[in-house]
């Protein structure tokens, strides 16, 4: 697997180890951004990228390999021009994106920016100079 650009540190009892995140970090990490937003908003696959220092490709191929849609709710994460894509169980299924957006925002779907809501504008500043 090839390291990305994100220092990883894990603590082992009196060992600390200091690594370049691998794929299954990254993913783990979008993961996680991914489950911070609110019900009834989105965010851009840049907004995520931002927080990460990565391409938003990178993004939304980690989001389209999403197997648990609910728990990880990926269809929260749209382009910066529309919708984007929506992969479930490896078929395209945008009609279900849209409507679990629907769903979920009473039809009044808010974009926010998710470095604000997190409180990362530093962060996302540095990585955008990058």
């Amino acid at each position: 697997m090839k390291a990305m650009p994100i220092t990883v540190i894990e603590i082992y009892r009196n060992n600390i180890l200091v690594r370049k995140a691998l794929y299954e970090d990254l993913k783990e990490l979008i993961y996680t951004l991914v489950q911070l937003i609110p019900i009834g908003h989105v965010v851009t696959y840049s907004d995520i990228a931002k927080i990460l220092g990565i391409n938003p490709r990178l993004v939304g191929i980690i989001l389209s390999k999403n197997n648990q849609p609910i728990i990880i709710p990926c269809h929260r994460v749209i382009s910066s021009k529309g919708l984007g894509g929506y992969t479930l169980l490896g078929k395209k299924a945008l009609n279900l994106k849209n409507e679990l957006l629907q769903i979920e925002s009473r039809g009044r779907i808010a974009k926010i920016n998710l470095c604000d809501y997190l409180g990362l504008n530093k962060l996302c500043e540095r990585h955008r100079k990058l």
